[in-house]
């Protein structure tokens, strides 16, 4: 039954992914295994870590800050974001996530689509 499916997809391992930047941990996605309409990440960022500028073409972004504090930008918008606080990147919108406390900070990011596309800009 699709019941049992789902139950076996749960128990994959997260894929880790580590940067000059910080980590991500993917824990749902169809790389995963276990999602076919989402993708969501723990993301850790040291104190003045900062990721890549880009782009994600075919899917939203949502970020929510878990612990310490960061900067978004998105597009020509900065956002300061605390713990508890979240912001929404628009499909397509050129956006960085930057440490901006003495911290480390944890973020939770989760995507529209479970096969994200990601590209430098």
């Amino acid at each position: 039954s699709s019941h049992e499916e789902i139950s076996v997809k749960a128990s994959m391992k997260p894929i880790r992914n580590k940067f000059s930047w910080g980590t991500i941990e993917w824990l749902a996605n169809d790389e995963v295994g276990n999602s076919r309409e989402l993708s969501l990440a723990r993301m850790t960022l040291p104190p003045g870590g900062a990721t890549d500028t880009h782009i994600h073409a075919n899917c939203e972004e949502s970020i929510y800050v878990v612990r310490g504090e960061v900067e978004c930008r998105i597009g020509e918008e900065r956002v300061r974001v605390k713990a508890g606080g979240q912001s929404v990147v628009p499909k397509g919108a050129v956006h960085s996530i930057r440490n901006a406390g003495d911290a480390p900070a944890e973020i939770i990011l989760s995507y529209s689509s479970a096969a994200r596309a990601f590209e430098l800009v």
